[in-house]
């Protein structure tokens, strides 16, 4: 391709990905109510363990906090059968409005630790209830060769809540105390609200069978297909120990900062920012280049940039240059993420989407609990520096181990792809595990459990 053809590609692919705001009300109030809130859970983060860190326990009312917002997390399977079995706008807005309602209590209540926590607890619930449903929506509002780039708006939308929120909130806690700033997270909310109120109704999509088991036996089907759908256990197992790996990153890099770079709180400030600007950069550019790479490629492709990021910060010897490599990492973050949605929304028949959505999501909370847990003895025990060159190294070696089922469940998602009549509303075309999945409904009707009605796909 010479450089005039590939420069009026790239004019088109921009100007179609800026079309999905145009063309598409129900994506740009969808991405507008998803901007709003997260950067307003941004502020809302900062201001949070501001008054967690004033309250009567001090450092242990901030970490009974983190763990508040943290456990609900891992219940991700329970919350994404709720979009499989009801309307999904109508769970969209009692999340969103249940959060704005909790958020207004936690700003009137005492600055105790007894009254934090279950209401903190109470929001995290809601908020995995959200993204479980909103995994869903996606494939419902745009047309299937339109996905990727749809999803890198929302991944666009999802990292101005890290590049711009803490900011945003730090100068409301300043101007407005952390109370004020609560509130105004609260109001993100009911703004977010307005928008969703104006989506179409988004009813949910029925399996081949049309046939409804209870919601126990609907969960444990969807655990089942996960495991068995090539695509998606390849994804969870990458999320869980890619993770796992990734999120070493947290713990030892204020260390790296502080105790090897002598760089103090504007060098860490400094760390974290480029990755964000960066997470930002990643997705924009994403939305212009969604048709040159596959979901597979962008997700591995993705990866692999964040560990040789990471491995590059822990060789850094000086400060600009961990700076850089932190925006590599970053950028490659950023990519991954884009690319996981889409290939799960592309493989995963729509019936079954929440369900998966949910088992995914746990995945990833589980693999940065791990991580949390043992990076703070490894940075103990190790310089931050070679905790970050193993985040690295692990990464890219979870992510080589995993190409090849990333390929095959890549070439299925073509395939499926060149077969639907109905992009973005029907149902990719099924492997075993979706075969299997019409065999576990029946067999939750019947009350019994038939794992073995369908062969097991291997990633």
């Amino acid at each position: 391709m010479g450089k005039s053809e590939s420069l009026i590609l790239r004019t088109v692919n921009c100007m179609n990905s800026l079309q999905l705001f145009r063309v598409n009300p129900d994506f740009r109030r969808y991405w507008t109510a998803r901007s709003i809130s997260l950067i307003g859970d941004g502020v809302a983060m900062v201001a949070l363990l501001l008054l967690a860190g004033n309250s009567d326990a001090g450092a242990a009312g901030v970490a009974a906090v983190l763990l508040a917002q943290s456990v609900p997390r891992f219940f991700g399977p329970v919350a994404g059968a709720l979009p499989d079995r009801f309307e999904v706008r109508r769970i969209l807005l009692v999340a969103e409005l249940g959060q704005g309602a909790v958020f207004v209590a936690i700003a009137a209540v005492p600055s105790t630790t007894a009254a934090l926590v279950p209401l903190v607890a109470l929001s995290s619930c809601l908020a995995t209830v959200f993204v479980a449903a909103g995994r869903t929506v996606m494939p419902r509002l745009v047309e299937e060769p339109q996905l990727m780039s749809a999803n890198a708006w929302m991944g666009t939308a999802f990292n101005l809540q890290a590049a711009v929120g803490p900011v945003i909130g730090g100068a409301l806690t300043a101007a407005f105390e952390p109370r004020g700033a609560l509130l105004v997270n609260a109001l993100t909310f009911f703004v977010g609200a307005f928008f969703l109120l104006r989506l179409p109704r988004l009813e949910p999509v029925r399996d081949a069978t049309g046939k409804r088991g209870n919601f126990l036996a609907d969960i444990g089907a969807g655990l089942v297909f996960t495991w068995r759908h090539r695509a998606a256990r390849v994804i969870v197992l990458l999320l869980l120990f890619g993770v796992l790996f990734g999120s070493l990153d947290n713990v030892a890099l204020v260390l790296l900062a502080s105790d090897v770079l002598d760089a103090g709180p504007l060098g860490f400030g400094l760390l974290g920012t480029a990755s964000g600007v960066a997470m930002v950069a990643a997705s924009l550019w994403l939305t212009r280049s969604a048709t040159t790479f596959s979901p597979a490629t962008i997700m591995a492709g993705g990866w692999i940039i964040t560990g040789a990021g990471l491995a590059a910060t822990g060789l850094s010897p000086v400060l600009a240059v961990a700076v850089a490599a932190q925006g590599v990492a970053g950028m490659g973050n950023s990519l991954a993420m884009v690319g996981e949605e889409t290939l799960l929304q592309k493989s995963v028949p729509a019936a079954m989407l929440g369900r998966v959505g949910g088992a995914v999501s746990s995945a990833a909370f589980a693999g940065s609990a791990l991580a949390y847990a043992a990076g703070g003895y490894l940075a103990s025990v190790l310089s931050p520096r070679t905790v970050l060159i193993i985040a690295g190294t692990g990464l890219m070696a979870v992510t080589a181990a995993c190409v090849p089922a990333l390929r095959v469940a890549g070439r299925q998602d073509r395939e499926a792809t060149t077969d639907d009549d109905e992009p973005g509303t029907k149902p990719p075309a099924k492997d075993d595990a979706a075969q299997d999945a019409a065999a576990q409904s029946d067999a939750a009707q019947a009350g019994a459990a038939q794992d073995d009605a369908a062969p097991t796909s291997r990633a």
